[in-house]
């Protein structure tokens, strides 16, 4: 299952920096000054499926602006499998830092004590101090000089593997049916049981709770999650709708699968794309389900499948499928493509199969020289489940571009007949034996490097 890592801390002691650093992005903004992070920020670990959650800074105001900041915090911590709290080592350990530290012990989650802005001898020395908090696992790093950050990238990979071990099936596969308000979702559910099980209104917002359905389907037992449904943040006003979103991300992050309700009577928008790409980085197959397919004209529904084609290429391995949750034309359809996408999730992928795999894409396409060097993969291995994973290990792995990285996902979906199932491929370097160990010419292979030499200058004259 995908990990959830939680950064917190007060303010500026460079939670955002250190989350960009991770994510490869420039997703959080950063600044010099306090309290610019106020909403919690999601984000994925480059070129792992850990999902990354940026926190404003706890302080000890009581004003309203603080107090929503450290809702926020806390809803992230709650969702999250471990934490990073983040001191700073050159203003040493403040009061709030020991309360911070004495509310977080309470949550019983694996916790690492990071300590930034380690610049230099001053610093390094009042490391002693806090030592006081009792945490085992400490940390320290420059997040502006690029210091300690491999030891946190350790710290997460070593935590990925261990969540990346088999886990028992759970019976029941929850399959969360999510999208913008009045799309139809809570129809559908209505649809699938046979009855009229959560309430539907033409008017928007109807739903506000996450409501579980139990569904019996060809003697398996499934779970249906209807959500509410979720708007552009800056349209949310109500803390009630903003508890009802809250539920609806946690209920993603729950489901074996996700069936995404878009509105064929208007367009696709950024809104949609954003609930998909929420979806896909939390490691969820994803279904697309374009609804009120009974308002349409053969004509609309082929501009309407042409502007959703053109607007996910970025993922274009997604099913697609034009529905009326009204008339329930196409709707079991849904279920049986949700129950394939979740075998694709968990099924074994046998080492000896996945080499196979690879030696054809690289005989297919082998990776392009970066410099005097090429990208050389050497074998690749199953790592996670929900969703699969591979690991291929190899030398100048990180000189290889995106394009070709992009190339061999798409060719390893293909052959494993994934289908909407998202694919997480993670590249590990070998250890050079000899970089602490370099080459001493001896005098005479000095002195013919010296000949040599002056033989080139003397031809290129």
């Amino acid at each position: 299952m995908t990990s959830v890592v939680a950064i917190v801390g007060r303010p500026n002691v460079g939670k955002s920096t250190l989350f960009n650093i991770l994510t490869g992005s420039k997703a959080a903004l950063v600044a010099d000054f306090s309290g610019l992070t106020r909403d919690r920020q999601y984000g994925t670990v480059k070129n792992s499926s850990t999902v990354l959650i940026d926190t404003g800074g706890i302080s000890a105001e009581s004003n309203d602006i603080s107090k929503a900041v450290k809702n926020q915090a806390e809803a992230a911590i709650e969702e999250a499998d471990i934490l990073f709290f983040l001191v700073d080592g050159m203003n040493g350990l403040l009061p709030l830092d020991e309360d911070i530290a004495a509310s977080l012990r309470k949550t019983n989650k694996k916790i690492y004590l990071l300590v930034n802005k380690i610049d230099g001898i001053k610093q390094e020395s009042s490391m002693g101090e806090f030592n006081k908090l009792g945490f085992k696992d400490l940390i320290n790093f420059s997040a502006a000089h690029n210091r300690g950050i491999q030891d946190i990238k350790e710290v997460l990979e070593e935590f990925e593997e261990s969540a990346d071990l088999p886990q028992d099936l759970e019976e029941d596969v929850k399959i969360s049916i999510i999208g913008r308000p009045n799309a139809g979702k809570s129809t559908l559910v209505n649809k699938l049981i046979g009855k009229d099980r959560v309430l539907v209104s033409s008017e928007s917002g109807t739903t506000r709770d996450s409501i579980e359905v139990p569904l019996e389907w060809k003697g398996k037992n499934l779970t249906l999650v209807d959500t509410a449904g979720m708007r552009r943040k800056r349209s949310i006003t109500e803390g009630t709708e903003k508890s009802s979103v809250s539920q609806s991300v946690e209920a993603i992050r729950k489901a074996h699968v996700v069936i995404l309700v878009l509105d064929s009577s208007e367009t696709i928008v950024d809104q949609d794309i954003h609930l998909l790409g929420l979806s896909l980085a939390l490691g969820r197959p994803v279904i697309i389900a374009a609804n009120k397919l009974d308002l349409l004209s053969s004509k609309q529904k082929e501009d309407l499948k042409e502007n959703i084609e053109r607007k996910l290429r970025f993922a274009e391995f997604l099913e697609i499928k034009f529905i009326s949750a009204k008339d329930g034309r196409g709707v079991n359809m849904l279920i049986n493509l949700a129950e394939k996408a979740y075998l694709s999730s968990v099924k074994d992928l046998q080492t000896p199969l996945l080499n196979r795999i690879l030696k054809a894409a690289l005989q297919k396409q082998p990776p392009p020289m970066s410099g005097r060097f090429r990208p050389k993969m050497r074998y690749a291995h199953a790592g996670s489940k929900n969703p699969p994973s591979i690991i291929i290990h190899g030398n100048n792995l990180k000189i290889m571009p995106e394009s070709y990285r992009k190339f061999l996902e798409n060719f390893f979906r293909q052959r494993l007949n994934l289908g909407s199932t998202p694919l997480v491929i993670r590249y590990r370097e070998g250890e050079n034996p000899y970089k602490d160990n370099p080459n001493i010419l001896t005098e005479r292979q000095k002195k013919k490097r010296k000949r040599l030499t002056t033989l080139v200058k003397k031809r290129n004259k």
